[in-house]
């Protein structure tokens, strides 16, 4: 398997400073070893305060990798393009993506870095930790701790997290193309593609603003672009800490994926290379 030379990895976030610098915390102590790639952090900002760029400040001086911030006004929920904007910094030649609240294994960028394969994107796994562990793990300030997969799989037995068996490593080529043409599930807050598939499908698309679908808009284009799905269940997982959710709504991002899936389209209606030849973009509703 073609192993990746650097591996960008993209969190998320919007101004949620203490859990942010958890998941950068878990970020810094990464194994290394002969089979991980170097590797890069990106904050992909959609619009946080003075707090977040002040942590993150804070943490650059002695970040063991580079530590970047790719920061675009707050004018709404526009996760698409945040994770735009940090794809024009990235210079890995191969992709990680993440969300903000969601906290990486130590062996996190060492599984990536085995998984990777040409002509595939990596679909990552989660598990939820509950949320009294989580709360506690909050008040008491663990930013910088090594997550260790097998301490969270004894915790997750004892109802501190659920899924429990994702936290298992199974070998990287167990059963990995099955549904290769599933964009069903597929999420970024664990999710991995080359660089240069990112590019012939352009990015993800600016259009999609409010919550949902954006995920599903960039993975079936990838799809439809020839780039297959490969599993990386039980293999590589991510912590995602408890938060309380928005009321059910309809998203406003209904008609834009159910338009894609009428046609057979694989660009995106505005893309990666919008934002790098109008920087202006950036900030625009």
């Amino acid at each position: 398997m073609q192993q990746p030379a650097k591996i960008s990895v993209i969190v998320s976030t919007y101004n949620n400073p203490q859990v942010l610098g958890m998941v950068l915390g878990s970020l810094a102590q990464q194994r290394r070893g002969r089979h991980c790639a170097d590797y890069e952090v990106i904050v992909a900002d959609d619009g946080s305060g003075a707090e977040t760029a002040a942590l993150i400040g804070r943490l650059q001086a002695a970040y063991p990798v580079p530590l970047l911030h790719a920061w675009q006004p707050d004018a709404g929920f526009r996760l698409a393009q945040s994770r735009n904007n940090a794809l024009l910094q990235a210079t890995g030649d191969y992709v990680v993506f993440m969300d903000g609240d969601c906290l990486a294994p130590s062996d996190f960028i060492l599984t990536h870095s085995r998984l990777a394969e040409s002509g595939k994107f990596v679909a990552g796994a989660r598990s939820y930790i509950k949320r009294r562990r989580s709360v506690a793990m909050m008040a008491a300030g663990t930013a910088g701790r090594r997550i260790r997969r097998f301490v969270w799989f004894w915790r997750a037995l004892f109802a501190q997290a659920n899924r429990p068996f994702q936290l298992l490593s199974l070998p990287v080529n167990w059963r990995r193309n099955r549904n290769p043409e599933q964009w069903q599930k597929v999420q970024t807050c664990n999710l991995a593609v080359w660089r240069a598939d990112v590019d012939r499908v352009d990015g993800f698309d600016n259009t999609y603003t409010g919550h949902g679908l954006e995920d599903s808009d960039f993975a079936l284009r990838l799809l439809r672009a020839g780039v297959t799905r490969k599993s990386g269940r039980f293999a590589s997982v991510v912590l995602h800490l408890w938060h309380a959710r928005p009321g059910a709504m309809r998203s406003p991002n209904i008609e834009r994926f159910d338009s894609l899936l009428t046609s057979d389209r694989i660009m995106p209606v505005s893309g990666l290379s919008y934002l790098a030849v109008q920087p202006s973009a950036r900030a625009a509703g």
